[in-house]
């Protein structure tokens, strides 16, 4: 659902491919937008071609329509929405109108607290299911807590 700046297709190794955009504005069937991605059980529906009205189209009938379709084909599974960052794009605030939770993600060491605390006032604590942490740099935190933590200069240093 990152109209703007779509890339989720292109982890997969896909190129530039249709997607949500075209089934939203086109009319296209949703059957040959959506691509197997060689891992089990997970299907994306790529964005499609970048539109000039996104949150027009994210906060359509047509989407709630596939939504509603979409959960109710295909029950057995997770249907999960990307979205951008909800505070530079109005997007997120229309999904999160559709969806049973959300995952809120945060760049580590990069996003500051007060936007995070805010979306999570807007959106209601209860959509909130957790957080992803991102960009976490394991060796610089090992390193730290080493050499600052209490082994380097622990108070067993004599």
């Amino acid at each position: 659902c990152d109209l703007r700046r779509p890339k989720i297709h292109l982890h997969f190794g896909f190129q530039d491919v249709n997607g949500l955009s075209d089934y939203l504005t086109n009319r296209t069937g949703l059957e040959p937008l959506l691509l197997k991605t060689g891992i089990k059980n997970l299907t994306i529906l790529p964005a499609g071609t970048s539109p000039q009205n996104p949150s027009e189209l994210l906060s359509s009938e047509r989407m709630a329509e596939l939504l509603k379709e979409v959960t109710t084909r295909y029950k057995d599974r997770l249907i999960i929405l990307d979205s951008p960052p909800p505070s530079l794009t109005a997007e997120s605030g229309a999904l999160a109108r559709y969806v049973d939770g959300i995952l809120v993600v945060v760049k580590y060491g990069s996003t500051p607290r007060d936007p995070v605390t805010d979306l999570i006032s807007k959106l209601g604590k209860d959509k909130i299911l957790g957080a992803v942490i991102n960009n976490f740099d394991a060796g610089f935190f090992r390193y730290h807590r080493k050499n600052y933590g209490g082994h380097y200069y622990g108070a067993d240093s004599s």
